[in-house]
């Protein structure tokens, strides 16, 4: 790993809800002292610390937002128990479900922060969870890695806080304009859920996308998080003959809505971004799943440096395919590794400094960087599902 001697990020906040915690965020982050014990001897893999260090995780496990939260969790773990095999330190992870709700969340985060003196914090698996829970983790001085939190406004709520997650709109600003060059899209029709963070922000980015693509919108319609019936918005989809329809909506929407599409008679292709990034989407979707783009972090025909071997134990482990949230939680576990071995230090200070200058970590991702703002770098893939699989576009 080489890191940044410097960087600087202008930041913008773009998302409503970092708005409303405004007040919250400007307070300075409270002292966290330094533990001797938690600092050691050498650095990078001759790293040894004699305490154990301890990292938090807060996944959604149970609840709407379950689907992705497991494979988070499965992914995490296998990266720890991978760490402490390699030897030099010892990690204990402290797994907390947040039951895809924000109380629930808020709990967790202050649960590791406060009683289990955690050292970083990975997840949780929501934007509008983090909206929330990162203004805490930043004002306690508390390193908190996201790895599927990919909205508008994320990195800007603090120092402290840091994504290993590609943003929605950087894989939406990859997944349209290949469609457009492989299907030769000129109007669309765009469907989006209007209640949810993630959602919502990709809806912005698609609009400006759609825009400099020179792609006409002929039909937008939006709907809310636990709508299942979406016939009214689908049939002016078919009235219109668009030639694609961009859809932004978490996977529990996703699945009904393109199946009611399909029923309707709708065969123009669906694009969509990291939410649809998942072989659980394509088991529910089963045949209405052919011919969805995704644009995302992670593909599993990727050459990229361990992909291969991930897959093999993942699979020998848990029984099933990784996807995206499994890879990017894995991933998050060794950039946390990295941040602790470049100084020897578990310290909350020296992680947050450290996880801030991250260049082209060489990961199952592909070449990823995280700056001082917090803010990931890495090549998105865009992908097409034919007969049943995901491949890159």
């Amino acid at each position: 790993m080489r890191l940044k001697t410097s960087s600087g990020v202008a930041a913008v906040i773009a998302a409503a809800a970092l708005l409303a915690t405004a007040a919250c965020v400007s307070e300075e982050p409270a002292s966290s002292s330094s533990d001797s014990a938690l600092s050691g001897t050498g650095t990078g893999a001759d790293c040894t610390i004699d305490e154990t260090v301890k990292l938090g995780a807060v996944f959604s496990l149970t609840e709407a937002a379950a689907f992705a939260g497991g494979y988070q969790q499965e992914g995490l773990k296998m990266a720890i128990d991978e760490l402490n095999a390699a030897g030099g330190i010892k990690y204990e992870l402290i797994l907390e479900d947040d039951k895809t709700s924000v109380d629930d969340s808020v709990a967790a985060f202050e649960k590791l922060i406060e009683r289990d003196k955690v050292s970083a914090i990975v997840g949780p698996t929501l934007s509008g969870m983090a909206f929330t829970t990162y203004t805490d983790a930043q004002y306690a001085g508390v390193p908190a890695l996201g790895v599927s939190t990919t909205a508008e406004g994320i990195p800007e709520i603090g120092d402290y806080i840091f994504r290993a997650s590609l943003p929605e709109e950087v894989a939406l600003a990859a997944s349209i304009p290949a469609a457009k060059e492989t299907l030769g899209l000129e109007k669309v029709a765009v469907l989006y859920d209007s209640a949810d963070e993630f959602t919502a922000s990709a809806f912005n980015t698609i609009s400006d996308v759609l825009k400099e693509q020179d792609i006409e919108i002929v039909v937008e319609e939006s709907f809310e998080t636990a709508d299942t019936e979406f016939s009214a918005q689908l049939t002016k989809v078919a009235d219109a003959d668009v030639d694609a329809v961009i859809l932004s909506a978490l996977p529990g929407a996703t699945v009904p809505l393109v199946k009611q599409a399909r029923d309707q008679g709708i065969t123009a292709p669906i694009v969509g971004g990291n939410a649809f990034n998942s072989p659980v989407l394509v088991g529910l979707l089963e045949g209405a799943s052919e011919g969805l783009i995704v644009g995302g972090a992670w593909s599993a025909a990727a050459e990229t440096t361990g992909n291969a071997e991930f897959i093999a134990n993942y699979n020998e482990l848990y029984g099933r395919a990784p996807d995206q949230f499994a890879a990017q939680a894995y991933t998050a576990g060794y950039l946390l590794d990295q941040a602790v071995r470049a100084d020897c230090d578990a310290n909350r200070e020296a992680i947050k400094d450290n996880l801030g200058q991250i260049l082209e970590y060489d990961s199952i991702l592909g070449p990823i960087s995280i700056d001082e703002g917090g803010e990931v770098t890495q090549e998105p893939f865009v992908q097409i599902i034919r007969d049943g699989e995901f491949t890159i576009l």
